[in-house]
């Protein structure tokens, strides 16, 4: 994912004139403030090919990458809205706003996003009880920003009585089938909270582990904040459409990112290979990257 986040960067630069970048945040509005705040490790397969050496040069090392990591918070409200995101996306949002309100830094973006330390951040935001009864997910596909619906609830649990520690807390093991992949959570029942990460909810107790049976997807809370925070829904230009219809989107933007982009941006010239610098660049092909979505079906 980094060398799409170097794609952005790069290509950023002709674009920050461009009026309707829908991915950029364009404000905020409070919802909720916290009574809880979770911190977990969210790892994940990575998605990028494995490519050969550039000019002597390795683009990108997935080949020893076995997984990668993204700190995810979850934000509880008092009221019942929580909200779901990757700290790396708030950072990445932070540099690319700051780029659209000063476009003379546009050719310092890639080097802002280089020196961040940010390998991926997960698009996704996760508003659960927002609106009441319904769960509002936002995602990001090249330059474009989309937001679906779902009704709470959906996952059907069956409790075992297995338990760990988590946190220093006591944990109840529960599995499910959701959308494709099997998984396991352990909830703590000392913290009588109705969610979890991701789109985990409907345990008598807060979430605080999760892994799908294959140990691909895994989030592990690794703390807890009390500190009162607004809840803040993000504004974007978001695309209102279906969950299977942004899986599609995605699935075209992993085969072909630069197509992608170019073809969303009418009259805006995108190159069709990347200059890294030293002499070296990626071409279209290099940019591919596997399409393996959490949710299958």
């Amino acid at each position: 994912m980094k060398r799409v986040l170097l794609l952005l960067a790069v290509c950023f630069a002709s674009l920050c004139a461009y009026p309707q970048l829908g991915f950029i945040p364009s404000g905020y509005e409070t919802l909720d403030t916290t009574a809880l705040r979770v911190f977990y490790e969210f790892k994940y397969p990575p998605a990028l090919r494995p490519v050969k050496q550039i000019s002597g040069i390795t683009v990108v090392d997935s080949v020893k990458t076995k997984e990668l990591a993204d700190y995810m918070i979850l934000e509880i409200g008092e009221s019942g809205i929580s909200k779901f995101y990757s700290d790396n996306k708030r950072r990445l949002d932070s540099i690319l706003t700051d780029v659209l309100k000063n476009p003379q830094k546009a050719l310092l973006l890639r080097d802002n996003i280089m020196n961040s330390g940010i390998q991926k951040a997960d698009e996704h935001e996760i508003y659960k009880n927002y609106p009441v009864g319904k769960m509002t997910v936002t995602d990001q596909a090249g330059l474009s920003a989309f937001l679906t619906e779902e009704n709470l609830n959906e996952i059907q649990w069956q409790m075992t009585t297995d338990t760990m520690t988590c946190l220093k807390y006591l944990c109840q093991k529960a599995t499910c089938d959701f959308r494709g992949r099997h998984y396991e959570a352990w909830f703590a029942p000392d913290l009588p909270i109705n969610d979890g990460p991701w789109k985990f909810t409907g345990l008598p107790g807060l979430i605080l582990y999760a892994t799908d049976s294959e140990n691909q997807y895994i989030f592990k809370a690794v703390g807890l904040e009390n500190t009162r925070y607004p809840v803040r829904f993000t504004k974007r230009e978001y695309v209102k459409t279906t969950r299977k219809e942004v899986d599609k989107i995605k699935k075209r933007f992993a085969e072909d990112p630069l197509g992608q982009i170019s073809n969303s941006v009418p009259g805006v010239n995108i190159p069709n290979s990347i200059p890294l610098g030293n002499g070296v660049e990626i071409n279209r092909n290099d940019l591919k990257m596997i399409y393996d979505p959490m949710e299958l079906e």
